[in-house]
């Protein structure tokens, strides 16, 4: 599978919070020339609101709805796209991710993302969560991410590993 401007198929990454999907994501694009988009970044900047403020205000059940609304412009508009945690939750974002060849589950181990995310007071469903909770539920999404995703990637590597490894899977050497 080549990876291919001209072929207006976004790169999608996928995952739980803390594995790299931003970091990864606007590496890929500077490296590759393409256009970059983290979809919780855009769900604030079109709301004019702070994930932990659509949260509060919206529930859990609100944003999952922002989130599938804004992921469908992403997909048109952006040839890299970094996903929030929770992208799954939603059958109607998980029948449009389906729909999309190039996404990529970025995993690692549990206790790096806890180390990563523990202090992270943007991320709602992490916030004051112990290490048992962040377990449960990132394990409840484990099957979702395998499901959807075209191919699974360690992300306790080097940046510039992680790339080549990228571009491996996708054949665009």
């Amino acid at each position: 599978m080549k990876f291919k401007l001209e072929d207006k198929v976004p790169l999608i990454f996928i995952g739980f919070m803390g594995t790299g999907k931003t970091t990864l994501g606007q590496y890929t694009a500077n490296q590759t020339n393409r256009s970059f988009v983290d979809l919780d970044h855009l769900i604030e900047q079109r709301t004019n609101q702070t994930i932990p403020d659509i949260f509060a205000s919206q529930g859990e059940s609100g944003f999952r709805e922002l989130e599938t609304q804004y992921l469908q412009e992403a997909i048109e508009q952006y040839d890299i796209i970094s996903t929030g945690g929770g992208i799954i939750e939603r059958p109607e974002s998980l029948e449009l991710l389906s729909k999309c060849k190039n996404v990529i589950w970025l995993d690692t181990d549990i206790n790096l993302i806890f180390d990563r995310i523990k202090n992270d007071a943007n991320r709602p469903n992490a916030a004051n969560k112990a290490f048992d909770e962040l377990k449960r539920l990132y394990l409840s999404r484990v099957s979702r991410y395998n499901e959807i995703a075209f191919s699974r990637m360690d992300t306790n590597k080097d940046l510039d590993l992680l790339h080549q490894e990228l571009m491996n899977i996708l054949n665009c050497e």
